[in-house]
């Protein structure tokens, strides 16, 4: 989309209320960035999130037929509810994991098999949040051809979804924000200078970099819990309460978490059986 006055305007409100930050931040894929999108606080902005949901529904309509909205779970269903709502279009809900209770369903809604479906997303780096929303749509016989988002990061998503049959349509490219901060004296050329260097050396093929990343940055976590844990006789050794070293000694006897067990029904109870503890 090309940038009009509203879309500049929206650059610079988002950039106001903090949904824009600039400087290093941790990802989920465990990617160093110069730039962060917290576009979880334009709800608390009603006549942003109005707008929002009008350049969304503007990047799509002149060319694009579907019959249902669908928002990537949870940021953007607030944005294809006001799209939904505004332009009278049919919505649908996918959930993040089906009810293991009730329909057990995992895409709530009335429709057809057969239906278009257009997908609406707040910011898309590798593509896959996309693709998981399409792949639980189509598993229910709804087909998606197009989706729309709010930030193209222009890290290789939305070559990701072409390859896999989406035409993505975005309102704002990271590039274009960047530079229009500047231009608005709100950042340095400096800063631009990063992010567009940002952009060129983190280019994901396919989703597969994203996946391998967020994979590597879980592992690692997992590792540092590990080293974080401590035995029975460390924690012994670390405690100060009579009590407690003696119930964590008995814990590590018996290898198992259950020191002693009680048959009472009021807390005072339970406290007495400390004075009786050998």
């Amino acid at each position: 989309m090309e940038c009009t006055t509203n879309t500049r305007k929206l650059i610079v409100d988002l950039f106001e209320i903090n949904a824009l930050k600039f400087g290093k931040f941790t990802l989920k894929s465990g990617i160093e960035s110069p730039v962060y999108f917290d576009l979880r606080v334009i709800v608390s902005y009603p006549a942003i999130m109005e707008k929002v949901s009008d350049l969304l529904w503007d990047a799509v309509t002149s060319d694009v037929e579907f019959k249902h909205l669908c928002g990537v779970p949870y940021t953007a269903l607030p944005l294809a509810t006001c799209m939904a709502v505004k332009y009278n279009k049919p919505m649908l809900i996918r959930r993040k994991e089906a009810k293991d209770y009730g329909t057990k369903k995992m895409i709530e809604g009335v429709f057809v098999e057969g239906d278009k479906c257009l997908i609406v997303e707040d910011v898309v780096t590798s593509g896959t949040s996309v693709m998981e929303t399409a792949q639980s749509l189509d598993q229910v016989g709804l087909k998606v051809t197009d989706a729309v988002v709010l930030l193209n990061r222009e890290q290789g998503g939305k070559n990701m979804l072409a390859s896999n049959g989406i035409q993505l349509h975005s309102v704002l490219k990271l590039s274009q924000v960047s530079k229009i901060l500047e231009q608005e004296g709100k950042l340095s050329k400096e800063v631009v200078d990063e992010v567009e260097q940002f952009i060129v050396k983190n280019q994901f093929q396919n989703g597969a970099v994203a996946l391998k990343r967020k994979q590597e940055n879980k592992e690692e976590s997992e590792k540092k819990k590990i080293k974080q844990r401590l035995t029975y006789k460390d924690r012994k050794e670390v405690c100060c309460h009579i009590v407690a070293q003696k119930l964590l000694d008995i814990m590590e006897k018996k290898s198992t978490n259950l020191a002693f067990s009680v048959d009472v029904t009021k807390c005072q109870e339970v406290l007495k059986v400390n004075l009786t503890l050998p």
